[in-house]
């Protein structure tokens, strides 16, 4: 136990860690997500998992003690709400879950582009970290998505039916997400009320914002880098 205690913490602490989290990513969009379903033994392993690794990051970006106690109660309600929903079958948690989901992303992308950006040369593990990053930008938007439509149905118009709130991630919503994301639009799924095409143009924005200023920022760590060394 103490073996996984310091393995899950020292997760972070390497470069390397960035091109680990980008696989785990991979695996869970690609391989595991469209194959289980909510409450299944090996999707509630990997919420733990992932649990562990967010709390891991939040943990290493902070030394304050009171701090660190408020982020492991963060994620310590995440996943007991997600257990409550999907594996007991507390009504009533969606909003909840949802809000929290949502926290938990964005936890990661801070944590991620933390490591990314941070001083030092520009390695693969870093731009690695990048990509990831931006596949925890299209799961943010997919999890707002499927809150919005749970708050207000009808905001998108979706050509077969679908719960809006599939665990913690909606697959049809994700899907919207990367296509909207990546500025594709095929029109399938599409934005109805006022406040979903808002939500739907920032994404487009990010999505085309997002690599030109991750490029700028990694040449210009990658100058600063340069002129260190040469100075040295």
């Amino acid at each position: 136990m103490k073996t996984l205690h310091r393995r899950v913490t020292q997760f972070w602490s390497e470069e390397r860690s960035l091109t680990a989290f980008l696989v785990l990513l991979l695996v869970e969009i690609f391989v595991i997500a469209p194959i289980t379903r909510s409450g299944d033994a090996i999707t509630l392993a990997n919420n733990v998992l992932f649990s562990l690794l967010l709390l891991a990051g939040l943990l290493t970006m902070t030394r304050r003690k009171t701090l660190q106690a408020l982020l492991a109660m963060f994620v310590a309600l995440a996943v007991a709400t997600h257990w409550a929903r999907n594996v007991f079958g507390v009504p009533n948690l969606e909003i909840l879950a949802g809000l929290l989901f949502i926290g938990c992303i964005v936890g990661f992308l801070v944590i991620v582009l933390w490591q990314v950006f941070r001083e030092g040369p520009v390695t693969i593990h870093r731009i690695q970290g990048a990509v990831a990053a931006y596949l925890l930008l299209s799961i943010l938007f997919a999890g707002a998505y499927s809150l919005l439509e749970f708050l207000h149905p009808g905001s998108f118009q979706i050509p077969t039916a679908h719960d809006p709130v599939d665990g913690q991630m909606n697959r049809a919503f994700y899907y919207f997400s990367v296509v909207t994301l990546t500025t594709t639009g095929f029109g399938d799924i599409t934005p109805v009320s006022p406040f979903a095409r808002t939500i739907t143009m920032m994404e487009a924005l990010i999505g085309q914002l997002y690599p030109a200023i991750l490029i700028a920022r990694l040449v210009s760590l990658h100058i600063e880098d340069k002129k260190d060394r040469r100075g040295r």
